[in-house]
């Protein structure tokens, strides 16, 4: 016997098509289309008739994968991703030793466990700050696991990612990141000097994350036709969504092609990196420290992050632009309502919208 079902998560629906194999219940994700996980279960059906023994779940020891998982992505990951990538799994086998030791297998890794996962990191103090782990770090632990599952399934390891459906936290608790004024930046650009203002520059203009400006090549800079190509190298992949590598080209202004262009033609490092720190090697993460001496002497330090300056980038592009597909685009999201994040339109265009609305109630009464 075998039947369909759904499950109900943020974004939807996702469809499974369930069934028993030797007393086993199996369970097959299909995706978000009912008619597909119909004609899915149609197939299953035949296959159950036919006795075909090729429908078992497959289930895979926790911790096997795990060890695999991290050998098998090793030479396709940078190693500051590889290294984040270990330390999460070593926070989840910890979790497993203390508040779950028999769960063995991936399927047994349901929502209910991520959510106790979730409560027991929450419940934890950073050593180096003191202060509690927060939510932000929990929903990059629990993506970082869902990707995992994700191969699992890929790999053939399991049958369905048993992690679907499984919600974030609601982050409220992180310090909000604010982007510079014009007269900030200009202030900015005036103090920065030496290897670190191209890289300021750059990323002021194009609105690149620290790990984009890392590995940029100067293969992935189109100076003749104003464009930077974001395409994964290897050692490095551009963020993620779920199995989406998010690979996109970046349009440049007229301005920075010149200031690239002379900037290349000034430099003399024998590799093909567009940017080196103060040794001429390439750049390591952790950027927002040299920011940060910056944005003290410039008289606004509560400005910490290297993500202030996309945030800059994309604050001030919306408000020039005010195209919000244009930005979406070009900063590589996947969602347009985390573009929103970045601009005030929306409220603007709800406020325009109700100025129209009149029942009548205040016009001039006829004498």
């Amino acid at each position: 016997m075998a039947f369909i079902f759904a499950r109900k998560h943020s974004r939807g629906k996702t469809w499974y098509v369930g069934y028993y194999v030797n007393g086993k219940f199996v369970r097959r994700r299909v995706g978000r289309s009912k008619a597909i996980a119909g004609k899915a279960l149609g197939d299953i059906e035949a296959k159950l008739a036919r006795g075909e023994t090729g429908l078992v779940n497959k289930d895979y020891p926790i911790l096997d994968f795990f060890e695999e998982y991290l050998n098998r992505t090793k030479a396709r990951h940078s190693a500051s991703y590889h290294d984040r990538n270990r330390r999460v799994i070593k926070q989840f086998k910890k979790f497993l030793r203390e508040k779950r030791p028999y769960l063995t297998r991936l399927s047994q890794l349901r929502p209910e466990v991520i959510e106790e996962y979730q409560r027991y990191r929450l419940a934890q103090i950073v050593e180096n700050t003191g202060k509690p782990v927060k939510k932000r770090t929990v929903n990059i632990d629990v993506s970082s696991l869902k990707t995992f599952l994700n191969n699992a399934v890929k790999w053939d390891m399991i049958s369905s990612n048993p992690l679907d459906g499984t919600e974030y936290l609601k982050e409220d608790d992180s310090k909000v990141i604010r982007g510079l004024t014009e007269k900030e930046v200009r202030t900015l650009l005036e103090v920065a000097n030496g290897w670190f203002r191209p890289v300021l520059v750059t990323a002021l203009y194009t609105g690149l994350r620290e790990g984009e400006m890392i590995s940029l090549e100067w293969d992935d800079v189109d100076l003749e036709n104003g464009i930077i190509h974001i395409r994964r190298k290897p050692g490095w992949i551009p963020k993620s969504s779920g199995r989406t590598i998010r690979e996109r080209d970046i349009a440049i202004p007229q301005q920075l092609v010149d200031f690239l262009k002379k900037y290349r033609k000034e430099s003399d490092y024998s590799d093909n990196r567009v940017f080196h720190n103060k040794f001429g090697k390439e750049l390591k993460p952790g950027l927002r420290k040299i920011l940060m001496r910056l944005t003290r002497k410039c008289g606004f330090p509560e400005v910490t992050q290297f993500h202030a300056l996309r945030h800059t980038y994309a604050t001030h592009l919306i408000k020039s632009s005010k195209d919000l597909q244009v930005a979406m685009d070009q900063l590589g999201h996947a969602d347009i309502r985390t573009t929103m994040k970045y601009s005030d339109m929306t409220m603007e265009r709800k406020k325009k919208a109700t100025e129209e609305l009149d029942y009548g109630l205040w016009k001039k009464r006829r004498h």
